[in-house]
């Protein structure tokens, strides 16, 4: 009874070891189970010319440990029987299980035969690093035909040469007129806001009385000595000589709703003219000291406002 027990014990260990031997060997073929999962080639086959981009998309997976390194991926500038790769670009998405690997190649005719020809982009043999043995993943190659540009040789290409046409020439002259137009426009608006702004006396009708009382203030006020009561009273004066000379006689406060009569633009500031001749008689009659400093000032932009109304703004 021993003997039978002892065959029926080797069996099954034998039996064991095949089935352990098969599994490890199934399993190291389903991980080094690389494979191409998609490969897209260009849409037609046919009418390539010369110079033509021709583009393939290939996605790779390859398992754990394997990878594919840098340097075994095509080489941009390499050509094969007329076809010349211009540009490789590779995507690399690192999983869990296995790598992806998106490459895209872009090919160039660059032959010129005088007949349809076929051609084909080039097979690629891509090398795995990284695992127990030597692995490769292959793309197969991918025919065309090429199509001359012209049938025949120079001879015919020279025959058949066009002339260069000139391009149609384009009417500016209604762009010129608007350009004309815009330039008188933004001249016309600078010289409004320089007529209205400038204190100088560039312009024609610059140079009226307020105008020139305004500078006059204005270089006093601007002046670095203290204030007196002298440079109070000559800037009194300067702002009286645009009244008398805008009325045309000498000006005083019972002059003023004649003055504003005759000078309608100066209406608006009538209650401020007012102050002013108020101001201006007490002053002349004022005892004690007075801020000839504020009061300076405050007649440089009296003036200002003045010479607005002297210009129509």
């Amino acid at each position: 009874m021993i003997k039978p027990i002892s065959k029926l014990c080797a069996t099954l260990l034998l039996a064991g070891l095949l089935l352990t031997s098969f599994t490890l060997h199934a399993a190291e073929e389903n991980i080094t189970a690389a494979k191409v999962l998609s490969l897209t080639n260009p849409v037609n086959t046919y009418g390539v010319q010369i110079g033509d981009k021709l583009s393939r998309k290939i996605v790779l997976e390859v398992p754990v440990p394997y990878k594919i390194a840098e340097g075994a991926f095509p080489k941009k500038g390499s050509k094969s029987n007329g076809v010349e790769l211009v540009d490789v670009n590779v995507i690399t998405d690192q999983q869990k299980a296995h790598t992806l690997y998106i490459v895209n190649l872009s090919y160039q005719p660059f032959t010129n035969p005088s007949k349809p020809t076929v051609m084909q982009l080039p097979a690629e043999k891509l090398a795995l690093t990284g695992g127990a043995k030597a692995e490769a993943l292959e793309v197969p190659a991918w025919g065309f035909w090429l199509s001359p540009i012209v049938t025949g040789g120079i001879e015919t290409a020279q025959k058949n040469i066009q002339l260069d046409a000139m391009p149609p020439l384009v009417d500016i002259r209604a762009h010129k007129t608007r350009l004309w137009v815009f330039l008188s426009m933004l001249i016309a608006s600078l010289l409004g806001l320089l007529y209205m702004n400038a204190d100088g006396n560039w312009l024609p009708f610059m140079g009226g009385a307020f105008a020139k009382a305004h500078r006059q203030l204005k270089r006093i006020a601007k002046s670095t000595a203290a204030k007196t009561a002298v440079e109070e009273k000559q800037a009194l004066v300067y702002v009286h000589q645009a009244f008398n000379q805008h009325y045309g006689a000498n000006m005083f406060a019972r002059d003023i709703e004649n003055f504003v009569s005759l000078r309608p633009s100066f209406k608006k500031m009538k209650t401020e003219i007012a102050a002013f001749f108020d101001a201006s008689n007490q002053s002349l009659y004022a005892v004690e000291p007075r801020n000839s400093q504020k009061i300076i000032a405050d007649l440089a932009q009296l003036s200002k406002q003045l010479r607005d109304c002297e210009r129509g703004v």
